[in-house]
């Protein structure tokens, strides 16, 4: 083999690796970049299973299902998921609240649910933001639900662009050409044509948001208007349902602990 044959077998071996990091590389990014999705959808599944645990205590501490559809309206608060007014399924620990009258108590027993759930929601649905360990000083958000459903249609326009850009028909192709004594011979006999059956078996499927059960939650108002419309609703519960009202604040408060109030209906 003279250096011009050399040579010549260098360029094509230099083709053909550019050709399959070019191929390889893409498919891979966007693999990793799948797993990144679905690693961050799982921690936020935790997240989701926390919010409907406070929605259910806050279903324990009105005492049914008629008291909280009753609040939620009282709120303004559209719940889609007719299972949040029925979960009971729990365990909290909230601040305890003080008062001079059982019915403040009952209130504001409340309010220290009903406040977290918000946060809970807020930070789940919009994010929250906390310092990068790495940088102090420089803020990060937090993964959040409306973030991943805008990371999901970016992932499926890479999956488009790929699966339309860099197919694999395409690159074996292209490694063919750089052997002419192969396209010869696949010419003569007609060989070659189950390359093209690549595309498809080898496509990456559309990622569906709403298969990896996220929920999404409204979100609760905190402002004064909010706060006045939850107490005249429990002041109402507390009118007509005492027995409940007394039975639910014995199960919360603890005479021991001053500070914390706790609720466990996790049936463990």
């Amino acid at each position: 083999m003279g250096l011009l044959d050399e040579w010549g077998d260098a360029l094509v071996e230099e083709g053909l690796r550019e050709a399959a990091e070019t191929f390889f590389g893409a498919r891979k990014a966007l693999e990793d970049e799948i797993v990144l999705f679905e690693s961050r959808v799982e921690k936020l599944k935790a997240q989701a299973e926390q919010i409907r645990s406070w929605f259910a205590g806050l279903n324990c501490l009105l005492g049914s299902e008629e008291n909280s559809r009753y609040l939620f309206e009282s709120l303004g608060v559209h719940l889609e998921d007719e299972s949040l007014f029925t979960h009971q399924l729990c365990s909290l620990q909230f601040r305890r609240p003080r008062s001079f009258t059982r019915k403040g108590l009952f209130i504001k027993t409340v309010w220290e649910v009903y406040e977290p759930l918000a946060r809970l929601i807020e930070a789940y649905m919009h994010g929250s933001t906390y310092t990068d360990p790495l940088q102090p000083g420089r803020i990060l958000i937090a993964p959040h639900h409306d973030q991943m459903r805008k990371h999901c249609g970016e992932i499926n326009r890479r999956i488009r662009a790929i699966n339309e850009s860099n197919r694999p028909s395409e690159s074996l192709a292209f490694a063919k050409r750089m052997d002419q004594a192969q396209v010869e011979k696949e010419s003569i006999t007609g060989g070659g044509g189950q390359a093209w059956n690549l595309d498809r078996e080898l496509a990456f499927a559309s990622l569906v948001f709403e298969s990896y059960g996220l929920p999404a939650f409204p979100d609760l108002p905190l402002d004064s208007k909010a706060r006045s419309a939850l107490e005249t609703c429990c002041a109402r519960i507390f009118n007509r349902q005492r027995d409940h009202v007394d039975a639910i604040l014995d199960e919360v408060f603890n005479p021991e602990d001053k500070k914390i109030c706790v609720l466990d209906r996790s049936g463990t």
